[in-house]
């Protein structure tokens, strides 16, 4: 293995393992207030409370920095042109300082009247704590977009390290926050926790930036620069795309505020384990792909574009069709084992687990669309998919509104799913439109060839529940029981997926298979001196 081999498979491991671990310490963080809150009143403040900053986040920085800076600065990298990348990351810096200023001090004023309007189903008291609890927490996406452009400046230089572990350490001090702050400032420590987080996040990252060639940074503003026009033009699509889809999780809270107390605990606990296989296969295969789809575009290669495409969509709607039907059979035994804590009780797993029924419908059309997005970014069309993502924000809300009454908290889950599935349906639409040897029709049919096997397994899991449950009992056993309820009903319906597999023929089994080797490979060789 030549040595920039090495330090690409080197890099690449300490991304997967990050994001690995990084889902690890978010599931633990939650375990941890969940447990010592439960899904009470004041837990239902804090995840209302944290929308709107994370919503200012999300609009001004967020994954809008990564998608825009990194090409810019990567360019100007390659042309050793190292003091005008950093006036663009000084530009670019600045002005996105000035708006979320502006923006926190107007959300920290009007707190008092904005809240009521996310939470109409909260009390006087916990609209109070709501205001207070957001008017702290607003100090968090200051420090987190600081923190995301170091992360977008050192992984254009090929450093990941720390940008890796920034995301690690700001769950671990919000978890030493719930530990050691709450029990003696209660919730109000969770929020404190979250600033104290996102100072970390950042501050871990400085000393490597100031590392780097020629650092440097003032507080001008040079948009005379086309490099520095060309960053804030690349990022206004992803940013309004990333806003608009809070529209979905805002109104999901006003909605969720009024179906009870835990509600909102619940619904935000159900989303994270729904987001688990996304982070751990669905987002890391879309970031090695898009540098493999741009290079088939850039050579007008098309055929082989849209077969990277087909080929990547196969596997993952292989994979995550099959997670799709065991966590829809095993949701309560997974909610269970994850969260069945301390103040977390019977009725608030219930509550969760019913909820991420509904949420795992629209798993595998997650997965699509981080491929999906991808590939049309790799035609640097970052329009597309934002225009998509508004369309899906309109289907989450009008069928979150119309099932909410009916189904409460399910039917919140409902409307994200039918709006993932619109979403993934019309960006594969649309780009077979634009690449016509995109070979949709097998793709097609691979998908009802997985549903046919994704269903058999669920059901061979399904019986073999059944089947422990009448042997172990169904009231309230132990979680070794139910590990091991889960466990035999997962290796059972492995079992009949791989053997239907085989008997049909479908090639991706054999490429997971592959994938794992190789990656067993890579880690091997890349630990070699």
């Amino acid at each position: 293995m030549t040595g920039t081999a090495r330090a690409l498979a080197r890099a690449g491991l300490v991304v997967t393992a990050a994001y690995l671990l990084s889902r690890v310490l978010g599931w633990l963080r939650l375990v941890v207030i969940s447990s010592l809150f439960g899904a009470n009143a004041d837990l239902d403040a804090y995840f209302a409370a944290f929308r709107i900053p994370d919503a200012i986040f999300q609009l001004v920085a967020a994954g809008a920095l990564s998608s825009a800076l990194i090409p810019v600065l990567a360019g100007l990298h390659a042309a050793e042109e190292e003091e005008r990348a950093w006036r663009v990351v000084a530009t670019v810096v600045n002005l996105m300082l000035l708006a979320l200023l502006a923006l926190s001090v107007v959300v920290a004023l009007a707190a008092p009247v904005l809240i009521p309007l996310v939470t109409p189903g909260f009390d006087a008291v916990e609209t109070e704590l709501t205001v207070r609890l957001s008017r702290v927490m607003l100090l968090s996406p200051i420090l987190l977009a600081l923190g995301a452009v170091a992360t977008s400046v050192l992984n254009a230089r090929g450093r990941f390290a720390a940008s890796a572990v920034a995301p690690l350490l700001y769950n671990v001090v919000i978890i030493l926050a719930a530990v050691l702050l709450a029990p003696i400032l209660g919730v109000d420590g969770l929020a404190i926790g979250v600033v104290l987080g996102s100072l970390v996040h950042l501050a871990v990252q400085l000393p490597a930036i100031v590392r780097l060639p020629r650092f440097g940074y003032d507080f001008a503003v040079d948009l005379r620069d086309p490099a520095a026009r060309q960053a804030l033009l690349l990022m206004a699509p992803r940013a309004i795309g990333l806003g608009v889809m809070q529209i979905t999780f805002l109104v999901n809270t006003t909605l969720a505020s009024g179906l009870g107390t835990g509600s909102i605990v619940a619904y935000n606990i159900a989303f994270t384990v729904m987001q688990i296989p996304l982070g751990v296969i669905g987002v890391p295969l879309g970031v090695v792909l898009l540098p493999s789809m741009s290079r088939s575009l850039a050579v007008g290669d098309l055929r082989g574009f849209g077969q990277l495409v087909v080929r990547s969509l196969r596997l993952l709607l292989y994979v995550m069709l099959f997670l799709t039907a065991m966590t829809m059979v095993l949701r309560r035994q997974l909610v269970t084992l994850l969260f069945d804590y301390g103040n977390f009780d019977q009725r608030a797993i219930d509550l969760t687990a019913n909820t991420l029924l509904f949420f795992t419908l629209g798993l595998a059309a997650h997965a699509m669309i981080v491929v999906l997005a991808r590939a049309f970014y790799a035609g640097q069309d970052t329009r597309t998919p934002v225009m998509a993502a508004i369309l899906a924000v309109a289907v989450n809300v009008v069928v979150s509104l119309l099932t909410a009454g009916s189904l409460g908290l399910s039917g919140l889950a409902l409307g994200i799913a039918s709006g993932a599935w619109v979403e993934a349906a019309v960006l594969l639409v649309l780009l077979w439109r634009r690449a016509a040897t995109l070979p949709i029709a097998g793709l097609v049919r691979a998908g009802v060839e997985f549903v046919v096997g994704a269903v058999l397994a669920g059901a061979t899991a399904f019986g073999v529940v059944g089947v422990t449950g009448a042997l172990f009992g169904t009231h309230d056993p132990s979680k070794l029981l139910v590990l091991v309820q889960a466990t035999l009903a997962f290796l059972a319906a492995t079992a009949v997926y791989v053997a239907y597999s085989l008997v049909v023929r479908i090639p991706e089994f054999r490429q997971t298979l592959v994938i794992l080797g190789s990656a067993l490979r890579r880690a091997r060789a890349a630990e070699r001196p």
